[in-house]
């Protein structure tokens, strides 16, 4: 009996031996060949955490939050001529998030970076879908700070947070999932995720109206006077949505009017800034892979535009009723049609 109960000691001890083995050999030899300790809610959230790990040089002073739709929809190279360099500004968006649950990631990052003056936030109507149940935390941030700005070994991550499953389902795909302007993991110089779908593989609108929750609303205009008390200057971006999906959901545009004029007016003794871009005429059908979605080209005049937005001296917000307080279309310089840029092509 004794005999077994070794053997059966010798066995685990054997197994986790291996393990600790090929978990150190692929961190040291090939770390690209294992997605990112599972600290995170969501691989998306865990790839930006090694992201960071892998530029202990970021400073930023300007730093994105958000969704996709901020994730996807940032050139670096607009805003990081204006914040100082490629390390002055982070794209620290990611997918799927909730207004409260950005809340928290910025509150994550703001906690690393010392000198961030400009909290930039591209957002819609999916952003503010759930905000009452569903939980803020993405992440532990004592874990993720230990990860991305501490000099914990990763193979000690990849053992606290154990799940082979996981790492080896996605360690299959990775190499497709990275893939430049294809790969839904893709990361650029900045921390951006651009991506050009090909005409055959879009999906057409893609999304349906959503039931608002008024706490998302409120989250957001208590991130901005939190924001302006410790001096820092928010920037709301609605981007442009879909024509058609305009046309087909007149209700969206409603409700998107009534938060701007609503952030507009709860907000107008902070430092936030409201730019609703949400029917800009400059960008077309064409521009689009889905209704919140602009192709890479689409994403960089955009970024163009907001970034001659935040760059306007005394720029001011929106007024109440929505008539913009300084011309959008003077802030960000021509309109004309022959500055497009088609999206269509192949990666």
């Amino acid at each position: 009996m004794k005999r077994f109960a070794y053997g059966m000691i010798a066995g685990v001890v054997a197994f986790v031996a291996g393990l600790l083995a090929g978990y150190s050999a692929l961190t040291i030899g090939w770390p690209s060949s294992l997605p990112a300790p599972a600290i995170g809610r969501l691989i998306h959230v865990d790839e930006k955490l090694r992201f960071l790990r892998d530029r202990p040089e970021l400073d930023p002073r300007i730093l994105a939050v958000g969704s996709s739709i901020a994730w996807r929809q940032l050139d670096g190279l607009a805003f990081g001529a204006a914040a100082g360099g490629r390390a002055r500004f982070f794209n620290g968006a990611t997918a799927f998030l909730k207004i409260h649950q950005t809340a928290d990631l910025l509150d994550f990052y703001l906690a690393h970076f010392r000198h961030v003056d400009t909290v930039l936030i591209l957002t819609n109507q999916e952003d503010f879908s759930d905000c009452t149940t569903l939980p803020a935390a993405m992440l532990d941030h004592g874990a993720a700070a230990e990860y991305a700005f501490g000099d914990w070994p990763s193979v000690y991550f990849y053992f606290r947070y154990f799940s082979p499953q996981r790492y080896l389902r996605a360690a299959s795909s990775l190499v497709r999932r990275r893939r430049p302007l294809v790969g839904d993991l893709y990361l650029d110089a900045y921390g951006s995720g651009p991506v050009m779908v090909p005409a055959s593989k879009e999906r057409g609108l893609r999304y349906r109206p959503v039931d608002p929750d008024p706490a998302c609303t409120d989250d957001l205009i208590a991130l901005s006077h939190r924001l302006t008390a410790r001096k820092l200057r928010l920037v709301v971006v609605f981007p442009p949505i879909h024509p058609d999906y305009r046309k087909a959901y007149p209700e969206t545009v409603a409700w998107t009017e009534r938060t701007v004029a609503r952030l507009t007016a709860e907000t107008a003794a902070d430092k936030t800034l409201i730019v609703p871009l949400y029917d800009d005429p400059r960008f077309a059908a064409e521009d689009f892979y889905d209704a919140y979605h602009l192709q890479w080209p689409g994403a960089q005049r955009l970024s163009a535009i907001v970034a001659a937005i935040m760059a306007q001296p005394g720029t001011r917000k929106p007024a109440a009723d929505g008539d913009s307080a300084v011309p959008i279309a003077e802030a960000a310089g021509d309109q004309s049609p022959q500055n497009k840029t088609s999206p269509h092509g192949t990666p």
